[in-house]
């Protein structure tokens, strides 16, 4: 379903994790690859303007070793803010989602984590796939799990899930509750689960209450989640201005791939 991916590299170990990625997703449909450089001021290792061609090099190498995959490729390279400059790119080469790698929390941030990749999150009007590094993604296409809370922010992505459910073996969809939510908003939450379920083919579907800033990440790594997917915004209209502060908590937290799907504008 997602046609033509942008990459946001920047030669980090971040870089063999993410092409092992699209190499494991391409039956899924996936044609073009954009890999997106970004030369930023804001880090004072920074390569400079002048490092230009050498990295143009090493773009049009990596864009050949994809081709060799099967795909068709590209690559793009800008300066500025790193995050504004990669959702830049995706939007002006028609990408239908951005891949970015990430690191756990607590390790040294690389150029892609911390900031940039929470800036991408934020800013991008389109799916965002996050990738750990350190992940293994052999066996890719086991366990896809759907947090949602049934509102209508992330309808779009419940589709995204529903879309990709046929290539996992297993499907699991996730509604956390607040300990003080009453019987009736309980009720609806397995209603609208229920509703999924006859969407999704042997779809498991969890009600469970406490924290969802902790739950969600915490049953991606109970069940071994190969991705988790999640609107990009929450309940709270005021969340809009940032990811919504579920979707945010599951971006820091995650120790898995977590793809972020935004709600309709």
């Amino acid at each position: 379903m997602f046609k033509h991916i942008l990459v946001a590299i920047d030669f980090s170990p971040a870089w063999p994790v993410l092409k092992e990625r699209l190499d494991c997703i391409r039956e899924w449909g996936s044609k073009k690859v954009t890999l997106a450089y970004v030369m930023s001021s804001r880090y004072p290792a920074s390569p400079e303007e002048g490092h230009r061609e050498h990295y143009e090099k090493r773009l049009a190498e990596e864009a050949a070793s994809l081709r060799e995959m099967g795909y068709s490729a590209d690559f793009d390279i800008r300066s500025g803010e790193p995050g504004a400059r990669l959702t830049e790119a995706a939007h002006d080469h028609g990408a239908d989602m951005i891949l970015i790698g990430s690191r756990s929390v607590g390790a040294i941030h690389s150029f892609f984590m911390g900031s940039t990749a929470l800036d991408v999150l934020r800013l991008a009007t389109l799916p965002v796939w996050m990738e750990p590094v350190g992940f293994d993604c052999e066996e890719c296409m086991d366990v896809i799990l759907l947090a949602t809370d049934g509102s209508r922010a992330v309808r779009e992505a419940e589709q995204v899930f529903v879309d990709l459910s046929a290539h996992f073996k297993k499907k699991i969809a996730l509604t956390v509750v607040a300990d003080d939510d009453s019987e009736v908003e309980n009720k609806q939450c397995r209603t609208h689960l229920g509703g999924l379920a006859e969407r999704v083919d042997g779809l498991d579907c969890r009600v469970v209450e406490g924290d969802p800033n902790e739950l969600v990440a915490e049953t991606a790594r109970e069940v071994s989640a190969d991705l988790t997917v999640i609107g990009k915004r929450g309940r709270n209209p005021m969340a809009d201005l940032l990811l919504g502060s579920t979707a945010e908590a599951v971006a820091r937290r995650a120790r898995r791939p977590v793809l972020m799907v935004p709600g309709a504008q």
